[in-house]
């Protein structure tokens, strides 16, 4: 019983769960990066984590997004994560607009609906007594709505990213214990950025990226990343996520496929017990679009010049 209520408690702290590659699916931390591509990507991503502990979560996530008309983006996410008896599955769909401030940029605005449903599997928790009261009478079933908003400032190589979850701040008590802890889902503000340094002529470019995560009940935290890319089509790469954890990264990327993978070497005290977190993305790139003026191949946000931004 006390396992299962460590993994309540990382599950529920963390709230969004954060895969190590989320800088190729920014679009599940910011509902205004949706429309904002020159393809519709297919992104589905599957992570395992903490191999070793038994019960350790693990999640499957898919999302799609495109421009639908002129400056208007939509686009849907799905999640399911897991860990031990405990169980987060969701569905989110997306607006967002975009206006362009210059010609070689353009700012993005969007917002965000979901449906959550927190689950706690009372079949999976196995306690010294049976029948216990804290299992029977105190866990719940919660279906949780939920809004959330972004900005999204982009160009050929670059973008910058704000959004905020949980707006609606729901006080429900996801999972009632009979236990000091109340698990509420309180607001939590991204902020995530990215520069491409190369051009369509480099055999090697070399991408920077971060996140910064502020969850208003929980400490401050952030991501540092880099990869290069080799020949425009291959990459390898190195994050550091503050007191969890480095991941290092490899993939490819060819015409309208991209596979990615990430493993992640614990550096928090869970180190001593488990074997690393592995994650597997595949990216689909739908409606790929020619580009026009100033897009080349490694622009891959949608900034070519358009009559609806004239």
């Amino acid at each position: 019983m006390a396992f299962a209520y460590c993994l309540v408690n990382e599950v529920i702290g963390q709230q969004i769960v954060l895969n190590s590659q989320y800088m190729f699916n920014d679009f599940a931390i910011n509902p205004a990066v949706a429309g904002t591509k020159n393809y519709a990507p297919i992104t589905i991503d599957i992570r395992r984590q903490w191999v070793g502990i038994r019960e350790a979560p693990a999640a499957q996530h898919l999302s799609y997004h495109g421009h639908v008309h002129k400056q208007i983006g939509a686009g849907g996410y799905m999640f399911n994560d897991v860990a031990g008896p405990v169980r987060r599955t969701g569905l989110m769909a997306a607006l967002s607009t975009q206006i362009a401030p210059t010609y070689a940029t353009r700012l993005s605005f969007g917002i965000a609906g979901s449906f959550t449903q927190f689950v706690m599997d009372k079949s999976r928790i196995f306690t010294e007594e049976p029948n216990d009261i804290t299992v029977d009478k105190y866990t719940s079933n919660e279906l949780i709505p939920d809004l959330s908003a972004g900005i999204h400032w982009y160009g050929g190589y670059h973008h910058i990213g704000i959004s905020m979850h949980n707006m609606l701040q729901s006080k429900s008590d996801l999972y009632s214990i009979s236990l000091p802890v109340t698990n509420t889902l309180d607001r939590a503000l991204y902020v995530s950025g990215s520069f491409l340094i190369g051009s369509s002529s480099s055999v090697i470019a070399i991408e920077p990226s971060g996140l910064l995560r502020y969850m208003f009940n929980a400490p401050l935290s952030f991501d540092i990343n880099t990869r290069v890319i080799y020949n425009h089509q291959i990459w390898a790469g190195a994050s550091y996520r503050y007191m969890d954890a480095i991941a290092l990264l490899v993939g490819f990327e060819r015409g309208f496929f991209g596979l990615g993978y990430s493993y992640d070497i614990n550096t928090s005290a869970l180190s001593s017990y488990n074997s690393g977190s592995h994650e597997v993305v595949l990216i689909f790139k739908t409606n790929k679009q020619r580009g026009k003026g100033i897009q080349q191949w490694n622009q891959r946000n949608r900034v070519y010049d358009c009559p609806a931004f004239k």
